[in-house]
């Protein structure tokens, strides 16, 4: 609870904290949660971007550990657009391809809807696919 209410005291509006599974293979993945200020959390999880409530906060990091505060460094201008992209996608569904919790984090901190884990994702597997047709056939070419 200590660690819980430390993290909650460093975090300023905009702020995201990234977090990974504490076991399993879940840890190859980040996690994503925009904190907007005044003790109010915004996630792309269970279906959809929706408001954390603390309760739900503190339970899910029981199961994720933060690893990171991405801080946001923008002006005050920019952080009243970032609430207002946050406003935007309130209900928009999740899908982990084309709007993941990476996503919407990016999108609230930078306006751009970008997944640099899916990305390479895709670089991974492009580059195993073109190995595999590499190192196979009949030897003729």
């Amino acid at each position: 609870m200590e660690d819980y209410n430390r993290l909650l005291n460093s975090l300023k509006p905009i702020d995201v904290i990234v977090a990974k599974k504490r076991v399993g293979l879940g840890r190859i993945l980040n996690h994503y949660i925009v904190y907007l200020g005044n003790g109010i959390f915004v996630g792309n999880l269970k279906g959809c971007v929706k408001q954390v409530t603390q309760n739900e906060l503190y339970e899910l990091l029981k199961v994720y550990e933060p690893i990171e505060i991405r801080e946001f460094t923008g002006t005050q201008l920019d952080a009243r657009e970032a609430i207002f992209r946050v406003k935007q996608k309130l209900g928009h569904p999740y899908s982990f391809l084309g709007f993941n919790c990476e996503h919407f984090a990016n999108w609230v901190q930078y306006g751009k809807e970008t997944s640099n884990q899916v990305t390479n994702g895709f670089l991974i597997l492009a580059g195993l696919v073109t190995l595999k047709l590499i190192t196979t056939g009949d030897g003729k070419r």
